[in-house]
């Protein structure tokens, strides 16, 4: 064959290779039949051009490699020619195992280059399991092309399909879920409309931002891939219209668009205008689109007069949560000559030439909130005049029913645009086989009429229902203080009831259920049997819901500030092969371990009794130490560890500093800053390392814990806490569906570690033997530990040993998730529930919001030094020293993530007494206490670019020393060693050592 050859020998050789003759010995052509542009490309076995080959072709393309190699050797090779080029753990991700089981996720890959010689360790199931449908894996002069499976549906309208009824007939959506992705963006602007064709999502963001974080997606639309999350192109909207409307339709190869001037057709694979549709003026009073919908070849559309022209509006408000409601320019719907979506005429399009089929112009205006299409119908409503419908074929007049008593059902708009009734832009109309419905924010009653007339079939008492069409009935998300009831078509009799939805954000169903938003989170309804269960983590967006479509069920990105933990575009797919697993922990564990380089005694490291040898000083994180802070320091060195990434925390003991980073980069440096050794592990490193009896362990995202000798660096053993070798995109990143992200704890020869990312994917949590990396306990099932709404824990905080138990933020509904240090059992009481009370930004996935810590240190006459911060930054107090409350009064409970007097439960606790309070305005990432002084690493609240390392005395308050920093410290960012060095860890990828001045 032609073009790249690959070969399983050769390493020596290959290092030499330069990434110039890389790029020389590999054409185009073989990248180019992969026929992608962006995504995920697997490279499985070494090229015979050597490890830059990897890294050229991420060099060249707009791909993230993901490359898995026979052994160790192989990956170390890449990732170091990777890493000199920086795109190590970015661009370019690497693994090591055997090539029968690619660890990668079902669906994940947009292409997979596999090496001739280890052609036959692939198996193609394999493949095709690994790939998105669609996508191809290149196997020497073979192209196999992953089929799209029988039963996909695809959400291809606003409310899915033409007949606005958000009900889809994928047949793979049902049973429990496992996360697929999570991806950027994080945040949107309001409104929001999505629709998903052809393996792709398409979101409209539009023109308000309520925070800061949301400006960059103001006007924006954006093409992601469906299966991964990854961004194909973005481009700008149109500023001044308002996109809360029909008026898009998403095909296997395009986007349809219509807006104030025209319908545009939007080149799925590149973002371009192929072409734009127009209607004349003779026909239409403008060239406004207002509903639009695609059947087969024909694109049918209201199209009417200009708009009131809305205001794009960004903020400089800080924080994540919550917005402003009764803001939109527009909204009141009080003239249908200006305001959103009114039109006169209805025209059927031939979609490929752009003809006019027919056209009917109507002499009152019609509302696009109320327009639908069902078979060959096309039903439409004016307001307080009539509800008709035309032949979708012709265009001819069936019926208008003008009739008082249905006119009178359905009633003059009442007002919306609140967080409990919802958005005066949503559509209201839906239609059957048999019947319109008409419910939604803005109606007072809810009304049937008949689809052959329009005659008034029925009336049920509330109007601000999300209504789901299903076979079984009409599932009614009923409105915030009532219930949801499923009600009968013949005659609107209430046939079951569920919990009520959380006020705004529509109701959508799949094959074996229905989502709505719930107090905190999403309530999922299991219609077979009408139980309701709880998705704790993130809530459905405002205007879209829950989307299903393509195998999956969408989420996200986020605008509010609800009890949230994920926050972005969230992909979650069908349970499969890991469900079985979380049954077992003897099976699921039984190969986890792998010993490595054993036979020699570990090297001493003389550690000190007071190195920092955990991150922020101990297992309870209390940032205290008994070495006393210098009364002057200089800079000794700076050392730049990580490159386009955050790095860990330092640790430090035995005159050796390390520290890890995002990159999967573990480094080993002297007191000097000179580097000592290095490791790789396969994953991302969140929190920093833990140092115990001479080892050095790092818990990674790869999904494994990592044991090494903390004096050389080899490698000692390492045990998979994850159930499976399962990898998916996290932000950017490949990395485990259940990562070992909130770092390790080490105590008494036992290091406690847990993976995972919501209670749903499962929640894994192991005590192993420091020294042999044998299991001593495990528990599986804390993500369950209420089964009748499928609710439990998350990890969503770093590990700590708090008062004999195992500790780490447990999400939504367990402020804290708690475990016997000994036999792992959770001591969490199960709740039966399908709302949440906690917020949490992660820092691993959230490193620019949960950054931020608080401080609460009895000091030894009984004074608390006392620091609160919000999560986000956005709120905190000033460093003070308080008086010690009376013991009889009432204690002060603060959230664990927030940590805010503002937000506090308890609001009749006495305020502290302070003895002094600095009163600069100062946010701190990180603390070292000890004896009558403080350091602290942060910056003013009005100028986060002016970042310092300072030292304040506890006595008055008053600052020691300050060292200006060129970037801030990351999260728990500072370690003092036994002689008094401070090192810290910047957000450049900086590391940085003061000592005591003149020694």
């Amino acid at each position: 064959m032609s073009g790249i050859r690959f070969s399983t020998v050769g390493l020596c050789l290959t290092a030499c290779l330069s990434i110039k003759s890389a790029l020389a010995a590999a054409p185009a052509d073989e990248f180019d039949k992969l026929k992608i542009r962006r995504g995920i490309v697997a490279v499985l076995g070494l090229p015979e051009q050597g490890p830059s080959y990897v890294t050229a072709l991420a060099q060249r393309t707009e791909v993230t490699i993901y490359f898995q190699g026979v052994d160790r050797r192989q990956a170390t090779a890449v990732r170091k020619t990777a890493e000199s080029a920086g795109l190590l753990g970015t661009r370019v991700v690497v693994h090591s195992g055997p090539l029968t089981a690619v660890s990668l996720a079902d669906n994940v890959a947009d292409g997979i280059l596999v090496a001739p010689p280890v052609r036959a360790a692939v198996s193609e199931s394999e493949l095709l399991r690994v790939l998105r449908p669609l996508a191809r894996a290149i196997v020497g002069e073979r192209t196999i092309i992953k089929p799209v499976p029988d039963g996909i549906d695809e959400w291809t309208h606003p409310y899915h399909g033409p007949d606005n009824n958000p009900q889809s007939t994928d047949e793979y959506v049902r049973g429990r879920f496992r996360t697929q992705f999570i991806g950027a963006p994080k945040f949107s602007t309001m409104p929001e409309q999505t629709v998903i064709g052809g393996g792709r999502i398409y979101k409209a963001m539009g023109h308000i931002a309520h925070r800061a974080n949301q400006n960059e997606m103001l006007n924006t639309l954006l093409c992601i891939n469906a299966y991964n999350g990854t961004i194909l192109w973005k481009r700008p909207l149109s500023d001044g219209f308002m996109i809360h409307r029909n008026t898009m339709v998403a095909t296997d190869d395009a986007l349809y668009m219509g807006d104030h001037e025209s319908c545009k057709v939007i080149d799925a694979q590149t973002g371009k205008i192929r072409r734009e549709i127009r209607v004349s003026e003779d026909i239409s009073d403008g060239p406004v689109w207002k509903w639009m919908a695609i059947q087969g070849e024909t694109l049918f559309a209201l199209v009417g007069n200009r708009e009131v022209k809305v205001e794009t509006l960004r903020s400089v408000k800080r924080g994540m949560g919550h917005w402003p409601w009764g803001m939109w320019k527009g909204h009141d719907y009080k003239d249908p000559r200006t305001a959103f979506g009114f039109g006169r005429t209805i025209v059927a399009i031939d979609r490929n030439t752009g003809e006019i089929r027919w056209h009917h112009r109507d002499d009152e205006f019609l509302d696009a909130r109320a327009v639908c299409l069902k078979g060959d119908r096309i039903f439409y409503f004016s307001a307080d005049r009539f509800l008709a419908c035309v032949d979708a074929h012709n265009g001819r007049l069936l019926w208008k029913n003008t009739d008082g008593d249905l006119l009178e059902a359905i009633g003059p708009n009442e007002k919306a645009q609140y967080y409990i009734t919802g958005y005066a832009t949503t559509c209201y109309m839906k239609c059957s086989d048999e019947f319109v419905f008409f419910a939604g924010p803005q109606r007072k009653q809810m009304v049937a009429a008949r689809v052959q007339d329009g005659s008034l079939a029925w009336t049920y008492p509330t109007g601000n229902l999300q209504l789901v069409l299903r076979d079984k009935g009409i599932y009614a998300a009923g409105p915030q203080r009532t219930q949801g009831v499923c009600l009968d078509y013949a005659d609107g009799s209430v046939l079951a009831s569920f919990p009520a939805r959380r006020a705004c954000t529509r109701a959508t169903g799949c094959v074996d259920s229905i989502f709505f938003r719930a107090s905190g989170g999403t309530v999922r309804v299991l219609t077979e049997h009408n139980t309701a269960q709880h998705i704790a983590p993130m809530r459905p967006p405002c205007q879209d819901g829950v989307l299903i479509s393509n195998g999956h069920l969408y989420w996200g990105p986020w605008m509010c500030g609800c009890q949230l933990s994920l926050y972005g575009n969230i992909g979650l797919c069908p349970a499969g092969d890991a469900d079985t697993l979380m049954d077992d922990a003897d099976q699921l564990y039984q190969d986890a371990l792998v010993l490595h380089d054993t036979d020699e005694p570990v090297e001493s490291l003389n550690a000190g009794e007071n190195d920092w040898t955990e991150y922020r000083g101990n297992n309870s994180r209390t940032d205290v130490t008994s070495v006393e802070i210098p009364e002057e320091v200089e800079l000794r060195w700076t050392v730049e560890v990580s490159t386009g990434d955050l790095p860990t925390a330092p640790v430090a003991a035995g005159e050796l500093v390390f520290v890890a980073d995002r990159n999967g980069v573990i480094r080993a440096l002297d007191t000097r800053g000179a580097p000592v050794w290095k490791a790789y592990v396969s994953g991302p490193v969140y929190y920093a390392p833990a140092i115990s009896n001479d080892r050095l362990f790092v818990g990674s995202a790869d999904g494994h814990v990592h044991a090494f000798a903390a004096r050389t660096g080899r490698r000692l053993w390492t045990f998979r806490v994850a159930p499976l070798d399962r990898r998916i995109p996290v932000f950017g990143k490949l990395v485990s569906r259940w990562p070992v992200a909130g770092g390790v704890a080490v105590e008494n020869g036992t290091l406690y570690a847990a993976a995972g990312i919501t209670h749903y994917d499962g929640t894994c949590v192991v005590a192993l033997d420091a020294k042999t990396g044998r299991l001593k306990a495990s528990n599986i099932t804390s993500g369950t530990l209420a089964p009748e709404v499928d609710g439990g824990i998350s990890l969503q905080g770093n590990l700590q040993i708090v008062d004999d138990e195992l500790r780490f933020l447990g999400g939504g509904v367990y402020e804290t998730a708690r475990y016997d240090l000994q036999t792992l059992k959770c001591l969490n009481e199960p709740r039966v529930q399908v709302t949440s009370q906690f917020r949490t930004a992660f820092y691993p996935y959230y490193p620019g919001y949960g950054k931020y810590v608080s401080l609460e240190h009895t000091c030894a006459d009984g004074n608390i030094l006392c620091h609160d911060a919000s999560y986000t930054g956005s709120m905190f107090g000033n460093l003070a020293l308080q008086q010690p409350p009376e013991p009889d009064a009432k204690k002060i409970v603060k959230d664990a993530a927030r940590r805010q007097y503002l937000l506090r439960r308890g609001r009749d606790a006495p305020e502290p007494t302070n003895v002094w309070s600095d009163g600069l305005d100062r946010r701190f990432t990180s603390f070292v206490v000890s004896g009558e002084k403080l350091i602290a690493a942060g910056h003013p609240d009005d100028t986060p670019d002016e970042s310092a390392l300072v030292a304040i005395h506890l006595g008055d308050g008053s600052d020691v020393w300050s060292h200006k920093l060129p970037a801030g410290a990351v999260k728990g960012g500072i370690a003092i060693d036994a002689r008094g060095r401070i090192y810290v860890s910047l957000e450049n990828g900086q590391v940085r050592c003061y000592g005591p001045k003149g020694s």
